[in-house]
């Protein structure tokens, strides 16, 4: 069953007169249980794409649905507070915040039930990460760029939601660290029923993916 549905999806940026079109009719759904990897050049309109799915914009034309539902009957802070996770090629953590601070900050502001004993939780999730109970007690900014990312990872899984986005998660770790990125995503869609879709530059990232989609002229060509 589709968890993502976007139909007839289009969106312009107004130049005067003009009309650019970076997405142009997308017809498209994501389905939990896979890895999703969107490729394309520099301006096709990825990063525009992953902002209005993860409500972080307001759809011009066409429809996005979660679940058969869509957005438009939607605040848009509840989609993103209860329905999606989103992980940041920057990481965007609190920085005075130790790790288990910072997931704990999502598991606060989210209406979605969570185990009453958070702490523990968040201390379990950052541990299943690769974060030990150590440095999740550090504050995030003496952790590594890796560290930092599986910090951001856990905090989008912390509010129990089944969609998770992420925009360019590998572009500031090395290569190792990015293939462990990778796998955990990949375990995140196979081993626990997730919707994974991730915006990537690397060819490297994309040939991991159950299917890539590959923005050209507004539209996706799809390889599965």
């Amino acid at each position: 069953m589709a968890v993502i549905t976007v139909k007839n999806l289009s969106h312009y940026y107004q130049d005067g007169d003009y009309r650019r079109y970076v997405l142009k009719e997308i017809n498209y759904s994501f389905e939990k249980g896979k890895f999703y990897c969107i490729l394309g050049q520099s301006g096709s309109g990825k990063t525009t794409f992953l902002s209005l799915i993860g409500a972080m914009d307001s759809v011009q034309s066409g429809t996005i649905e979660f679940e058969g539902k869509p957005y438009q009957k939607y605040d848009l802070n509840t989609i993103r507070r209860n329905l999606i996770g989103m992980v940041f090629q920057s990481y965007n953590l609190i920085p005075h915040m130790t790790a288990l601070e910072n997931v704990l900050v999502a598991m606060t502001i989210t209406e979605n039930e969570i185990p009453k004993d958070k702490v523990n939780v968040a201390y379990n999730l950052l541990d299943y990460l690769g974060i030990t109970k150590t440095k999740a007690d550090r504050l995030v900014t003496r952790l590594s760029g890796g560290e930092q990312q599986r910090v951001a990872i856990a905090r989008a899984l912390a509010t129990n939601v089944d969609v998770i986005l992420a925009d360019e998660p590998t572009g500031n770790v090395d290569e190792d660290t990015a293939e462990d990125i990778v796998a955990i995503f990949k375990k995140l869609a196979h081993e626990h029923n997730k919707c994974v879709i991730a915006v990537t530059h690397s060819p490297q990232v994309a040939a991991e993916a159950d299917i890539v989609l590959t923005l050209r002229k507004g539209n996706f060509i799809v390889n599965e």
